[in-house]
């Protein structure tokens, strides 16, 4: 567990020692060689759990204390992508930096924030879970209001506040669940809870805290206000992999109850396909309506999430047949992680480029921006799951699960199904949108050209890019080698029916170019009738709601 060790304290210790290197360059230069000894750490523990090992650190059998870090094949591969989506942020930011004032302060929350992101993936229990998770939701919300203005204040109050509510979320399902007469060991399904009631609650606390970060409806609304407020590579950051310790952590609650093997909460399976399947819907449509960027992929990061608890919640609700599911939400989990990163990348550099966000004021960015361009449209074809990208194998496998459950004949089921196919079609639309406005036609308003490309802040974006042909082009390697493996360590469902995915089945194809096609008729539609320009009143908002809600709690208790 050396390496292990080393993932999460090398970054720490090393932000001391960036703090205090006042030359751009050089802080830099040290931010990119600190990550990439992460990186190659992660690499060589993903070498260790191959064939399904386990290795734990602890003192013994000192109760909680027993299992202080994990590693398994799922931590090992979170910590994988994690380090490797922050190495390629840490060379964008060598160019993009250079823009930015304070950056010694950023460079020191980025070198924190990783060292507690990897101790959050690394947990061998939930209390060191949750000492990383409150350690890494205070150094990343110092990147939200890294510009200090108004808005990014805003943005970093409700980002601070439902932080703090997910941590207190998560200490009371730990005490709840010592109540309940289990150990909250991360990897372990409880056995026999000696009181059922306080086990259903902590149950629930843990889906709520983990549902926070990961932009679960209804408790997605700081995603939108903090990602475009942020600097480019935190936003990517954010939306790449901290909304995935909510993930990860969904992932660990769905094996504390087994897989709804044991039955200890029936209606789990179908609480999160019902709260997945909102969150998808309501995130594609609200990204329609966006004229900005980042917040149109803000919007995205939560529809995108919804896919992931969608494939959780399918798994659970099909016991240990629910393979296809728990695969699904891990793979999609690291698809999104690299097509996510790389639409933020490429966004921050046409800002950079015209000093312009608004889709509706770019346009023929074609010709000026082409490596960005081409970079952004292997992402695009990524994320709306196009055949031969990596979106297509997950969205493929998350399909069968939704698919498995529907066929059961239940009524939620079969409509999570048909929300799943019409996000599909919004999805494409949106991402027709941001890149048809941005790169091709005429440019609708003056725009300032800053500067040129900076094809150095486009290394990045190639790396993810591989990554993403790769899995797209060969799924067979990537689900036997990373996800298939982490797949296992998740727990007790049936993994024998992955071995026979055909993912390039005529079918298949068929079905997602359709979707394809349907997402294109939608935006020549949107924009022929003008519905992307619609308008919502504030009262309708989630944002509204809450807002109300808390006042109505502070009024309560004066």
């Amino acid at each position: 567990m050396s390496w292990s060790i080393a993932l999460i304290f090398l970054p720490i210790i090393c932000a001391a020692g960036a703090a205090k290197i006042n030359e751009r360059r050089t802080e830099s230069l040290f931010a990119i060689a600190v990550t990439a000894l992460t990186f190659l750490g992660s690499v060589i523990n993903m070498y260790l759990v191959r064939g399904g090992a386990v290795y734990a650190w602890g003192f013994g059998s000192l109760g909680i204390f027993g299992s202080i870090l994990r590693l398994d094949s799922l931590s090992a591969l979170f910590s994988l992508f994690c380090a490797f989506v922050w190495l390629a942020a840490g060379i964008y930011m060598h160019s993009y930096m250079r823009y930015e004032e304070h950056v010694s302060t950023f460079y020191t929350y980025y070198l924190i924030t990783l060292g507690a992101t990897q101790g959050i993936f690394l947990a061998g229990n939930f209390i060191v879970l949750l000492i990383f998770f409150e350690l890494m939701s205070v150094t990343s919300g110092e990147w939200v209001t890294f510009h200090h203005d108004q808005e990014a204040e805003q943005a970093g109050s409700m980002y601070h506040h439902l932080s703090v509510a997910a941590g207190v979320f998560m200490g009371l399902a730990v005490i709840l669940l010592y109540a309940s007469g289990v150990v909250p060991f991360v990897g372990s399904p409880a056995v026999n809870p000696t009181r059922i009631t306080p086990f259903i609650w902590a149950v629930l606390l843990l889906m709520g805290a983990f549902g926070i970060k990961a932009g679960m409806f209804p408790l997605h609304i700081w995603l939108p206000k903090a990602h475009p407020v942020a600097p480019t590579p935190a936003s990517a950051l954010l939306s790449g992999i901290l909304i995935k310790t909510g993930a990860y952590g969904l992932i660990r609650t769905g094996q504390l109850v087994s897989w709804g093997q044991a039955d200890l909460i029936p209606w789990a399976g179908a609480l999160l396909v019902i709260v997945g399947s909102i969150t998808m819907l309501l995130g594609v449509c609200l990204a329609l309506l966006q004229s900005n960027a980042k917040r149109l992929l803000a919007y995205h990061s939560v529809s995108q999430m919804g896919y992931i608890i969608l494939g959780i919640g399918a798994a659970l609700f099909m016991k240990d047949n629910g393979a296809f599911g728990i695969a699904g939400a891990v793979f999609h989990s690291l698809n999104h992680a690299l097509f996510k990163s790389s639409l933020f990348f490429g966004v921050g550099i046409i800002i950079l480029g015209t000093g312009e966000a608004d889709l509706y004021k770019l346009g023929g960015l074609w010709k000026k921006f082409p490596l960005t361009g081409l970079m952004m449209l292997i992402a695009a074809l990524g994320i709306t799951g196009a055949p031969g990208l990596n979106g297509y194998i997950s969205k493929t496998l998350l399909h069968h699960g939704i698919l498995e459950a529907a066929e059961t004949g239940r009524p939620i089921m079969v409509w999570a199904e048909r929300i799943f196919t019409l996000v599909g079609v919004g999805t494409t639309a949106s991402f027709v949108k941001l890149i048809g406005l941005t790169f091709f036609g005429k440019q609708k308003t003056a725009v300032k050209f800053n500067r040129g490309e900076n094809r150095a802040l486009a290394v990045a974006m190639i790396m993810l890019s591989v990554a993403m042909l790769f899995i797209g082009t060969m799924p067979e390697r990537a689900l036997s080698f990373l996800v298939g493996p982490a797949t296992q360590s998740c727990g007790t469902v049936k993994l024998g029916v992955l071995e026979h995915v055909h993912f390039f089945e005529w079918p298949a194809i068929r079905g997602m170019l359709l979707t394809l096609l349907a997402g294109f008729l939608l935006f020549a539609v949107g924009m022929k009738t003008h519905l992307f320009h619609l308008q919502l009143p504030y009262w309708l908002s989630i944002d509204w709601a809450v807002r109300t809600a808390c006042r109505k709690v502070r009024e309560a208790f004066k």
